[in-house]
């Protein structure tokens, strides 16, 4: 084996023991490769999973459901009589009014901009 100029044909046989151990060494090499590969095929696979996958809310309206939609520049929001709107706030396309009433009944109103309707208006008591 030291010998530069021996061919392959010309080396000896292996130990068996050491036979043994080249199997061994080989077995585990296709064991760990599998496993690396499995594992890069389930990452890939999520990632294409999760870029194809679409949010619900990315959809276009259907055309009756964009007749509905009113512009927030031309809303108007209809509120209890003598209600004086004492604070504001606005989470996503809804507007809540805080108030109270000319009879000083506190009221909140729920306004959606989006569909430019009243969702809901609530009574404190």
């Amino acid at each position: 084996m030291t010998n530069p100029n021996t061919t392959d044909e010309q080396e000896a046989p292996l130990d068996p023991t050491l036979e043994r151990v080249r199997r061994k060494m080989l077995r585990l090499l296709i064991i760990s490769s599998s496993a690396i590969v499995l594992g890069l095929m389930a990452v890939v696979y999520s990632i294409v999973y999760r870029v194809n996958r679409l949010p619900a809310n990315t959809a276009t309206p259907a055309a009756s459901e964009r007749e509905e939609i009113a512009p927030a520049a031309r809303q108007s929001i209809a509120l209890p009589s003598g209600f004086t709107v004492e604070s504001t706030a606005i989470g996503g396309n809804r507007i809540l009014l805080f108030g109270r009433t000319a009879d000083g009944q506190l009221h909140i109103v729920v306004h959606d901009l989006a569909t430019g309707k009243t969702v809901t208006e609530i009574e404190l008591k």
